[in-house]
C-alpha cells in the first residue's frame, strides 16, 4: 500500500493533517458513454447489492431524488448550486479516514467561459469570494448514509483544487479535486451495501450578474466524477472508478447540450496505472 502523504501535496487550506488534496498534471481518464446526454432521464437508483458505484447528482444523492441536470437562470449572485458525490463499495472496508475525489468539467464552448474560470487569479477564482468550495456535511439530507457519521470531530473538506486544461489539455476542460476526511481517532468502517454521501462540491452564484460579472453561466457543460480514492491512516484502501449505472457518475449543467461527456472518458485501470492522477 502507498502511504497517502507521500503522494499528495497540501492545499493552501489543509483542515486535517492526514488527507491532503493533490496537485499536478493528472493523466487519469474516465469511461462515459457517448450517448449519456441522450439518456439523462434514465438514471436509476443504486442497486442494494454489493457493487462498486460512483454517483454525481445535484441537490442530493440519487436515493434522495438528486437531479442529473442543473438549470440555473443565471439571474442572481445569491445562493449556490450543490453537487453531491456518492458511492457504493465493492466490499466492506475498515479504518477509513479520508477520501479524494476527481471531477472533470467538459464545456460546450471551445474555451471555458469566464464563469467557469475558478482557479486563483481567474474571473471567479478570487479566494475572497470562494466561488468553488467543498463540504463534508450533508444538512437536511438522509436518503444516503453519511460515511462520516459517528466521528467525535466533524469531518472537514479542504479547499478544492481547480486545474484548467485537464484531463486532455483542451481549453474547454478543467479538473476539480476534492479531499475530505476525519482525524485518525475517528476512522470509520464502510459496508458493501450502503450508498454513502462522500462530499458536496458547491458552486456559488457570485459574479453572475451586475458589474463586475463573469460571462458564460448560461452555457452548457458536463461534469464527470471519474474516481474516488479511499484511504486510512496507513495508506490506500480502495480506488473506485466504476459508474453505479450508465451515466450515473456525470451531471449536466444547463442541459449539457454540446458538451461531449465522452471527451473525458473513464477507462478501467489498475491502481498502479493510475498513480499519475494523484501526482
Amino acid at each position: 500500500m502507498l502511504h497517502l502523504a507521500r503522494h499528495l501535496a497540501p492545499t493552501r487550506d489543509v483542515r486535517f493533517p492526514h488527507a491532503r488534496a493533490f496537485r499536478g498534471s493528472g493523466k487519469g481518464r474516465v469511461v462515459v458513454s457517448a450517448l449519456a446526454v441522450l439518456v439523462a432521464s434514465a438514471l436509476g437508483a443504486p442497486a442494494s447489492q454489493s457493487a462498486e458505484g460512483l454517483y454525481l447528482t445535484w441537490n442530493d444523492c440519487p436515493l434522495g431524488g438528486g437531479a442529473q441536470n442543473m438549470a440555473f437562470a443565471c439571474n442572481s449572485n445569491a445562493g449556490q448550486q450543490e453537487l453531491y458525490c456518492a458511492f457504493t463499495m465493492p466490499q466492506a472496508a475498515n479504518n477509513v479516514t479520508s477520501i479524494e475525489i476527481v471531477i472533470d468539467v467538459q464545456h460546450s464552448a471551445a474555451q471555458l467561459p469566464s464563469w467557469w474560470q475558478l482557479s486563483p487569479g481567474q474571473c471567479r477564482g478570487d479566494i475572497t469570494q470562494f466561488s468553488l468550495v467543498a463540504a463534508a456535511d450533508f444538512p437536511g439530507r438522509s436518503a444516503c448514509t453519511n460515511m462520516w457519521q459517528g466521528a467525535s470531530t466533524p469531518a472537514a473538506a479542504n479547499e478544492p483544487v481547480f486545474i484548467p486544461l485537464e484531463p486532455r489539455g483542451a481549453a474547454s476542460q478543467a479538473r476539480i479535486k476534492v479531499t475530505a476526511g476525519v482525524n485518525p481517532a475517528d476512522a470509520v468502517n464502510l459496508d458493501a451495501t450502503s450508498t454513502y454521501y462522500a462530499a458536496r462540491v458547491i458552486l456559488k452564484n457570485n459574479l453572475t450578474v451586475g458589474t463586475p460579472s463573469c460571462a458564460g453561466c448560461d452555457q452548457a457543460a458536463c461534469l464527470v466524477m471519474n474516481s474516488i480514492r479511499i484511504a486510512g491512516p496507513t495508506g490506500d484502501i480502495a480506488f473506485l472508478q466504476l459508474p453505479g449505472s450508465s451515466g450515473s457518475n456525470w451531471a449536466l449543467w444547463q442541459g449539457g447540450q454540446g458538451a461531449n461527456c465522452a471527451a473525458v472518458p473513464v477507462r478501467n485501470r489498475a491502481w498502479g496505472q493510475l498513480k499519475g492522477l494523484y501526482r
